[in-house]
């Protein structure tokens, strides 16, 4: 069977729900809502056409940048597979939904900028403690070779060009030179 790949421009009628599947992988899904625009040749206007709306799902690490990155209203470019799917609903009348699988949304530029700000790991839950940028650097540096020292139960200093702090919940203060 051939796949449907597409890519479908539009804005968020809500803003993104992220959660995990029961197999623990994390993912964020929202509702995208696109409009035809046509010039009218008797009025030399454009006029809306009718609006498709469209249920897009996003997995793993894109999913946690698209919930951290996105909000209701936004104008965005959503590029993945699609697939059409029919149900009945509970009154008994046939349904369909249309569902993209992301493989990459992006903010569109036709209607204002953004600006890209690389993190480190993508993070589910922004309000979450350890969520803190400068806690998830040095959780990279010590997955990157870093580490506690087996005999004094210090962190070993690993060398980065921030100079980053981080302060613990003893108020110790663990400095990156």
């Amino acid at each position: 069977m051939n796949e449907i790949y597409t890519t479908v421009q539009g804005r968020l009628v809500a803003n993104p729900e992220s959660r995990t599947t029961r197999g623990g992988v994390p993912f964020t899904a929202f509702r995208l809502a696109s409009t035809v625009r046509r010039p009218n040749p008797q009025t030399r206007e454009y006029e809306d056409g009718p609006t498709n709306f469209f249920n897009v799902t996003a997995f793993r690490t894109l999913g946690a940048n698209v919930g951290n990155s996105l909000k209701k209203g936004d104008p965005v470019v959503v590029y993945g597979r699609m697939r059409v799917n029919q149900w009945m609903r509970n009154d008994n009348i046939p349904a369909t939904s249309v569902e993209i699988d992301a493989y990459t949304v992006g903010h569109d530029l036709t209607w204002g900028t953004t600006e890209l700000v690389k993190v480190s790991r993508a993070q589910m839950d922004q309000t979450d403690r350890l969520s803190d940028e400068s806690i998830q650097a040095v959780h990279a540096e010590l997955e990157a070779g870093g580490g506690l020292d087996a005999d004094t139960d210090e962190f070993e200093v690993v060398p980065q060009p921030t100079g980053l702090v981080v302060q613990d919940d003893t108020d110790r203060e663990l400095t990156a030179v």
